[in-house]
């Protein structure tokens, strides 16, 4: 890793003098410009040892290189001295792990920033995972590990379970919050009701994202109920909702597809709750960004740099009735 503290000048990250101060940066401006350092130094590093590379390992960690890249477009920042700060916590890590560790910032950052930062973190954080867990078999190294719930924020004693009256305006909520948790829920017992009817007409002799039928429903009617339990905290009842499902027609004549693209969906959906909600919420829908994003991406040809961000959920093979 010494390559790192060359490439900070070339990248354009030095942190100069300013003939004025700065003012005063916000949480989600720091966070966001930590995240825009460390994916341009981790980028120059792939780049660097794939070309020292062959084979399956040289392509595998290209693509990181290449998907960091993108990540650092949309995390466009100032840079600064975040780099300097940012070179000397990864220096020394093989690439899996610098990669994790990055991972595990930004989703904990995703935690505590506004709304629409907190939606982007957790969406290159759980990118940035997925490149771990994609180069380190590649590299030879020890499987990184799933971080899970360490960006809960602490809640403020004196608004916890204070409701105003109005679902979807609780301490947990953002101005969207019940709309994109009611979202999720309709897509986790849709989907749900789907492989139900594609296991009833087809059999079980299929898989959707390596798994079967009966697998996949439980699994997302487990899902369902977590949100459901989280309803309350928008002040919300807690209900599950028992809507009726129309299956499109072309559902039929390929379960299959259909029910991938619906897989395909629900990072997107997560990805928006996190951005709109807050608390309890906000963490489990990361949590479940970065569950549903493994899933579906880890025997793909290629990682997305924003997983939850480039899916459309308008393509999903089914609409409540």
């Amino acid at each position: 890793m010494g390559l790192l503290a060359c490439v900070i000048a070339s990248l354009g990250l030095t942190a100069g003098t300013q003939a004025e101060p700065e003012r005063p940066r916000t949480f989600s401006e720091q966070a966001l410009n930590e995240a825009f350092a460390t994916s341009r130094l981790l980028a120059a590093e792939a780049e660097s040892l794939a070309g020292s590379l062959q084979g399956p390992a040289a392509a595998a960690v290209q693509e990181a290189a290449d998907t960091l890249n993108q990540q650092a477009l949309l995390l466009t920042s100032p840079g600064g001295a975040a780099a300097l700060q940012t070179a000397e916590e990864i220096s020394g890590q093989s690439l899996p792990q610098a990669l994790a560790e990055s991972a595990r910032k930004n989703l904990a950052a995703a935690g505590r920033a506004d709304h629409g930062t907190a939606r982007l973190l957790a969406s290159t954080g759980t990118g940035q995972l997925l490149l771990a867990l994609r180069t380190a078999p590649a590299l030879g190294k020890k499987p990184a590990e799933v971080p899970r719930s360490g960006w809960t924020p602490v809640l403020d004693d004196a608004a916890a379970g204070k409701c105003s009256g109005s679902g979807g305006s609780g301490p947990d909520a953002g101005p969207d919050a019940a709309a994109s948790l009611q979202a999720v829920l309709d897509a986790e017992f849709g989907a749900a009701y789907a492989y139900e009817v594609a296991q009833a007409q087809f059999g079980s002799g299929f898989t959707v994202v390596g798994q079967g039928p009966a697998e996949r429903r439980e699994a997302h009617l487990e899902a369902g109920g977590e949100g459901t339990g989280l309803l309350p905290a928008l002040c919300l009842p807690e209900l599950t909702p028992v809507p009726a499902y129309a299956l499109a027609p072309e559902f039929m004549t390929d379960p299959l597809g259909s029910l991938s693209l619906l897989e395909e969906g629900m990072p997107t959906l997560y990805a928006n709750l996190a951005g709109s909600s807050d608390g309890a919420v906000r963490s489990w829908a990361i949590d479940r960004l970065v569950a549903s994003s493994v899933l579906l991406y880890s025997g793909a040809d290629q990682i997305p740099a924003s997983p939850g961000l480039d899916a459309e959920p308008t393509a999903l093979p089914w609409a409540s009735g």
